[in-house]
């Protein structure tokens, strides 16, 4: 059972047991996505997934170190998104967002194209429609600003974190990954 407390904004976040992390890559792997498959569709690292949820039959109340941001995908993956801002996207117009980048940005990881400097700018910084600020990005995803600035001005955003800021956006990354699978994964009947 996952508990809620895991599924709380960075503020009162719980970090997850290893057995809490197994759980949702055992829900994604039950419909069709193993830890190759997250790996090449999110650009995760096998090899982290798998120390994520190290030991979890054994020593299944052991913490687990992913981090908040990766945490925050995998569940979103799973059917919660939104964790980080109690489950709700922020209030923006989505198509504004949209009109604001190619639409390759809007693709799964093999056919997307990073967004330009130019575009992040139109959706992230002062007096921006969206109310998104760099500051308020790594508030929110525990990032560190001066990565985060850089990334985003070279054009080097990990993909894991832009589709972060999509869902931030009101975008459904489950659809937009989970290419194969139709309908919707649901972690609902998981929860404790």
């Amino acid at each position: 059972m996952i508990r809620e407390t895991t599924l709380a904004p960075a503020s009162l976040w719980a970090k997850p047991f290893v057995s809490e992390v197994a759980e949702i890559i055992n829900l994604l792997k039950e419909y069709g996505y193993d830890s190759a498959t997250l790996a090449r569709l999110t650009g995760l690292q096998e090899k982290k997934i798998s120390d994520w949820m190290s030991r979890y039959k054994r020593e299944p109340e052991n913490i687990s170190n992913i981090p908040y941001p990766c945490w925050c995908f995998l569940v979103a993956l799973a059917g919660r998104p939104n964790i980080q801002n109690n489950g709700q996207p922020i209030d923006v117009d989505a198509r504004k967002v949209m009109r604001a980048f190619k639409p390759t940005a809007f693709k799964n990881r093999s056919i997307f194209e990073m967004p330009s400097e130019k575009e992040f700018k139109r959706i992230i910084g002062d007096n921006i429609f969206t109310g998104i600020t760099v500051e308020s990005l790594c508030d929110t995803f525990q990032w560190k600003p001066a990565q985060l600035s850089e990334s985003l001005e070279k054009g080097t955003l990990p993909f894991l974190n832009w589709c972060l800021i999509l869902m931030l956006c009101g975008f459904n990354i489950q659809k937009m990954l989970l290419i194969q699978h139709e309908g919707e994964i649901s972690l609902d009947e998981q929860l404790s």
